[in-house]
């Protein structure tokens, strides 16, 4: 080598190790400030400082790690689980990483996942307890109890002192009825932890057994004896409302009475003996109670915002207004009797369509937050205001902020978890409401939310369990019988669904519990009492999109079209610009063989909601029927030249582009779509589809699916894609569940239910699932037989239809595991 070239060499080299030099200073840099803003809780901040290490070293575990924290801290459960996996790819021995990413898996439902970070985190460190409770926890819901008992007595072998692990292993007991083990491990963690809070627990868990009481008594004596200045009020409510169970209401009320006597500051005390007289169906007693109260202490604020909470929670929102109001006239300045004010304002204005008033509430928290930015209830009333008025991501950030200051604050927690649902943020729902409840346990409005979440989230076997446990505290909670209802149905039992719902008495049935019920007797294949159900859904709420649909299906089966015309013109009298019943009236017509018309009908409904994909899909297949395939296209791409920035129109020309086998088309088309609307859920998940199908850029692919399946929580279509792409990208496991959430949520008729059945099949299959793996393809033959007997049916004589592409697969894939065994 010449002289110059050398040296052009070795400078180039100190170049090059000058470069790495910055480029590793800074990474440490962004680290140690992403580190700092943790610390802080400067979540927003810390992301940023996280996501700029990994620009620069996409392989930094670290700063997975960090970034993981600060997604879980913020409440995005989906993101920091991702992160989390990440961390645990590149760092097998972060243990901590392992655990947390074990228990969000678990919590997702992805019980292979769980279990296997569970015996990973034991296999590198046998005397950590967290591993064999996770462990523990996934064979329970794996419905393996034993096994799961012996995880948890190996928890408590390893944990010492820790008493976390034997009040788990004791509660996991309680819910298998074995109390007798139970009892001595609550008895342990007294003697570990003595204090209030372990003898409540152990008092709370021997009030199971009223032969006990004597002993359960003495309990809740020491529990009141051991509680400390701070505990004393909830420890004389507590053993008080032990007494009350027993009947021993004169008991009860003198220890309260005594407790009052002692602190006549206390309110709760006072505020608890008015709910027992209320409870025994005393209303005045208790209503003079509270009203003495604040009359003995008129030159204070509390005891009338005492009066106000306990006027809403009659019903009586005017009255509480009116005590808040009165706590003013004490102190005009005084911040809570002012947010108390606003919270009722809302409230009213809200039911009367009161816009002065909703806009009084504003006033006065705005004026409250710009004297004291940091007030917690300032931040809660504004929460809700956010919430009436739709400013869900406000209200997220407003709640997210009053809980760093107060984190202990079970209804902060849960209404967070109200405005996250509303934002499609089911996971992060899910965590807010647990949260809540593992604060308050008595929140029966957080148990209904809990119940619903769980639903959505394909968990029917614990929506179910907690539906029950809602329903023994309110019994005559129909809402709740419906949602339990909806995730009986899922699980397969129909009947129990049935008996769950006609436990309503007939005189509070609403249009909603008849829906269910003949959606029930559908499935079962009743259509006589089907149609007596939904004609009472109809009667008790008229024009309702839903019932006129499920009708309409009945009707056609049983050519009875007239009455659906009836019904749907009645419908369209009263709502003549609905969208959803122009769209009804255009199939209806369709089916009476009046296709010009149903065509205008149908294209009407588009122009009144140009982005509900459904209506397209309708006009589509009347086009097609009317043997006029090419005249779809050519209708939609001059639709599009007319309307170049309408991002739907693209999408739909994307889809009708992939019916005909023209995937490059489709794709430039879904492209086109989001250049256009970067939100257009249905563009990102046809997308990701085509992606996966075509094995190109699966991380782009993952992206877009989880987008799409956030924005479309309840589309089968979204969950198929995520759960596809998940399993092109080799991870089977996680794809699991959503391929089963995609399966539950589509009704036997669907065509492509095949096709989510054969994803479902070879996602099961990947994981070692085997025996799962063929049931879902025995399913996926059998309902493909149902729906060509079906289809033969309504046309006789004519010959079968052919057998779709993906039922040769499914049948050779089931022929190579019952060769192979159950495995």
């Amino acid at each position: 080598m010449s002289s110059w070239r050398l040296r052009l060499a070795l400078v180039l080299l100190a170049v090059v190790a000058l470069a790495c030099q910055s480029r590793q200073a800074r990474m440490e840099q962004h680290l140690k400030q992403g580190d700092a803003y943790l610390a802080a809780k400067k979540t927003p901040e810390a992301i940023i400082e996280f996501k700029n290490v990994l620009q620069l070293d996409p392989n930094q575990a670290a700063a997975h790690y960090g970034l993981a924290k600060a997604y879980l801290a913020s409440d995005k459960l989906r993101d920091g689980y991702w992160e989390l996996h990440e961390t645990v790819r590149l760092d097998p021995k972060n243990l901590e990483a392992r655990l947390q990413y074990g228990q969000l898996a678990q919590l997702a439902g992805e019980l292979d996942e769980a279990e296997k970070q569970a015996d990973a985190v034991i296999a590198a460190d046998p005397k950590r307890p967290a591993g064999y409770v996770l462990r523990a926890q996934v064979l329970e819901r794996r419905k393996k109890p034993e096994d799961a008992r012996e995880a948890y007595q190996k928890a408590v072998e390893v944990a010492g002192d820790d008493a976390v692990p034997l009040v788990l292993f004791a509660d996991f007991l309680v819910r298998q009825g074995d109390n007798a083990a139970a009892e001595p491990l609550f008895r342990k963690v007294v003697k570990l932890k003595p204090g209030f809070a372990s003898s409540a627990a152990l008092a709370s868990f021997l009030a199971r057994d009223r032969s006990r009481d004597a002993e359960t008594e003495a309990v809740y004596k020491q529990a009141l004896e051991h509680a400390k200045p701070e505990e004393l009020s909830l420890a004389t409510r507590t053993y008080a409302g032990f007494l009350y169970s027993r009947e021993r209401y004169d008991e009860a009320e003198k220890l309260l009475t005594d407790a009052s006597a002692k602190d006549p500051s206390d309110l709760q005390i006072i505020y608890t003996l008015a709910r027992f007289y209320i409870a025994r169906g005393d209303t005045a007693r208790a209503d003079a109670m509270m009203e003495q109260s604040a009359k003995a202490r008129p030159n204070e604020v509390e005891p009338f915002l005492v009066l106000s909470a306990y006027r809403s929670r009659k019903g009586d929102p005017a009255g509480a207004l009116e005590a808040a109001e009165s706590a003013l006239k004490v102190d005009p300045e005084s911040q809570p009797a002012r947010l108390r004010k606003a919270e009722l304002l809302l409230e009213l204005g809200m039911r009367k369509d009161d816009k002065a008033q909703v806009a009084e509430a504003r006033s006065i928290v705005d004026a409250v937050l710009a004297k004291d930015p940091s007030s917690t209830d300032g931040l809660f009333v504004k929460a809700k205001l956010d919430m009436a008025e739709q400013h869900l991501d406000d209200a997220v950030k407003g709640l997210r902020r009053a809980l760093e200051l107060r984190e202990d604050w079970p209804q902060a927690h849960y209404l967070l978890a109200s405005a996250l649902l509303l934002q499609n943020d089911r996971n992060g729902a899910k965590a807010a409401v647990t949260r809540a409840l593992e604060l308050d346990p008595t929140l029966l409005d957080a148990r209904r939310l809990l119940l619903r979440i769980d639903g959505l989230l394909g968990d029917n076997d614990l929506a179910v369990e907690e539906g029950r446990g809602v329903l023994k505290a309110d019994p005559n909670d129909a809402g709740t019988r419906v949602l339990v209802a909806q995730s009986q149905i899922r699980l397969g039992k129909p009947d129990d669904a049935l008996a769950t719902l006609n436990e309503i008495p007939e005189k509070a049935r609403t249009g909603e519990v008849y829906y269910a019920i003949g959606r029930i007797y559908l499935l079962k294949g009743q259509p006589a009492q089907a149609r007596e159900a939904l004609e009472k859904a109809d009667a008790a709420t008229p024009s309702q999109p839903d019932i006129l649909e499920a009708l309409l299906d009945l009707d056609r089966a049983e050519n009875r079209l007239a009455e659906s015309s009836q019904r749907i013109e009645k419908a369209l009298a009263a709502s003549p610009n609905d969208p959803r019943i122009v769209h009804l009236n255009g199939i209806r017509l369709a089916l009476l063989g009046q296709n010009d018309a149903a065509e205008k009908e149908l294209r009407r409904a588009i122009e009144l909601a140009p982005n509900d994909l459904a209506l397209y899909d309708t006009l589509a297949q009347l086009l097609a029927r009317s043997g006029r395939p090419q005249e779809i296209v050519k209708t939609y791409e001059e639709a599009s030249k007319a309307n170049p920035k309408n991002a739907t129109l693209q999408l739909l020309l994307g889809l009708l582009y992939e019916q005909q086998g023209h995937t490059d088309l489709a794709r430039e088309r879904y492209e086109k779509a989001l250049s256009l609307d970067p939100n257009l859920a249905g563009a990102k998940n046809n997308l990701a589809y085509l992606l996966a199908e075509e094995g190109k850029d699966l991380d782009r692919a993952l992206d877009l699916a989880q987008e799409a399946k956030a924005a479309l929580p309840d589309n089968p279509n979204a969950a198929d894609t995520l759960g596809w792409v998940l399993y092109k990208k080799g991870v089977p496991s996680a794809a699991v569940g959503y391929l089963k959430e995609a399966e539950g949520s589509m009704q036997p008729n669907d065509p492509g239910l095949g096709i989510v059945r054969q994803h479902l099949a070879m996602a099961e299959e990947a994981s070692g699932q085997r025996e799962n793996a063929r049931a879902t393809l025995e399913r996926a033959l059998a309902t493909l037989d149902e729906q060509r007997k079906h289809a033969a049916a309504q046309h006789p004589g004519a010959p079968p239809p052919p057998e779709p592409d993906w039922a040769k697969e499914v049948r050779a894939q089931l022929q190579r595991l019952q060769g192979a065994g159950a495995g």
